[in-house]
């Protein structure tokens, strides 16, 4: 059985790794340094077995919402909206290859925590037959 904080955490950690782009589980924490100018913030809901009439586990499944944020000072640009967009295609990437369904793809969400973060948020579902 598939533990899939684990699986959604390698699998953006993997992607975004070499852009030094952090992945973080339900909140960004304190880091050493100063705030970064892109991270990943993911979030679990579901995340439990459905059973039958035998009381066996028949299917796994959750839903995920992952959310890209960056700083708002990117989009000045065009050299900075094109860093964002490939970013964004990196994640939803990322998540298919990863055997997550991202049925509507990543919609703009703007500055929902009123941070100067621009979002991008990604609904994801993950099942698994046991």
């Amino acid at each position: 059985m598939t533990d899939i904080r684990t699986l959604v955490q390698t699998v953006l950690d993997t992607a975004l790794s070499a852009s030094n782009v952090r992945v973080f589980w339900l909140q960004k924490t304190d880091t050493t340094s100063a705030d970064p100018d892109e991270y990943v913030v993911y979030t679990i809901d579901g995340n439990t077995p459905t059973s039958y009439a035998d009381d066996a586990e028949l299917a796994r499944s959750a839903n995920i919402v992952v959310r890209y944020y960056y700083h708002l000072d990117l989009i000045d640009t065009q050299p900075g909206r094109t860093a964002v967009k490939s970013r964004e295609q990196t994640i939803l990437t990322a998540l298919k290859n990863g055997g997550f369904s991202v049925f509507n793809g990543p919609f703009d969400v703007g500055d929902i925590d009123d941070a100067g973060y621009g979002t991008t948020i990604y609904e994801c579902y993950f099942s698994e037959v046991v």
